[in-house]
């Protein structure tokens, strides 16, 4: 029944012009002519012991392809993390030093619209703004990469970073907001201490 949705995958990688007994052949070493049941116990079987199988789309091993992807993955994840932190931390002692204040509301809000909004909703948004409107950035791709020995990297081309700006902001707005309100958090039960009341009595 699945795929008479999404179509058969034999098709997809033998092509029209495969012999039935080609086809036969293939699906039986894809496990396609079990039940579901057989097929995703055969999946998880091989999954533990590092074999995903083979991409149905695109004829080639899934752990080569997540190898492939692997770097892009964390270099993006590992951005954002160092942006939120760096950009949250700073944000959350301010807002909890200057309660109150403008500058508090503002960045109160701005917590409260990263926390509400959808990443996606998000990502639509900056590349509405920096790559069609302004044409600042680039909307997609991985842009120039660095390879060293087995692994690339954006993080050393110009044109890696520019890829790199928008996806890792995205990431990092909502990271961001959770990071900003529970530092303020901690520091106005800081500031609300015996101790700092007892250093502020002190002068």
């Amino acid at each position: 029944m699945l795929f008479q949705h999404v179509g058969d995958p034999v098709t997809h990688l033998l092509g029209q012009d495969a012999t039935p007994e080609q086809r036969t052949q293939l699906r039986a070493d894809l496990g396609l002519d079990r039940s579901v049941p057989l097929q995703f116990a055969r999946f998880v079987g091989n999954a533990v012991q590092g074999d995903f199988g083979l991409s149905l789309r695109q004829g080639r091993k899934v752990s080569t392809l997540i190898a492939e992807r692997l770097p892009a993955t964390l270099e993006l994840a590992i951005t954002a993390a160092v942006l939120a932190l760096g950009i949250g931390v700073p944000m959350g002692v301010i807002a909890a030093l200057r309660r109150g204040s403008i500058v508090s509301q503002i960045l109160m809000t701005v917590s409260l619209l990263g926390v509400s909004l959808p990443t996606f909703l998000i990502g639509i948004l900056l590349i509405l703004v920096f790559s069609v409107g302004l044409h600042w950035l680039p909307s997609f791709g991985r842009g120039e990469v660095l390879r060293i020995g087995g692994w690339t990297s954006g993080w050393f081309t110009v044109s890696g970073w520019q890829h790199l700006v928008l996806p890792s902001i995205t990431l990092a707005v909502f990271q961001l907001a959770l990071i900003m309100r529970l530092v303020r958090t901690e520091m106005l039960e800081v500031l609300r201490s015996d101790y700092i009341r007892f250093a502020r009595a002190r002068a």
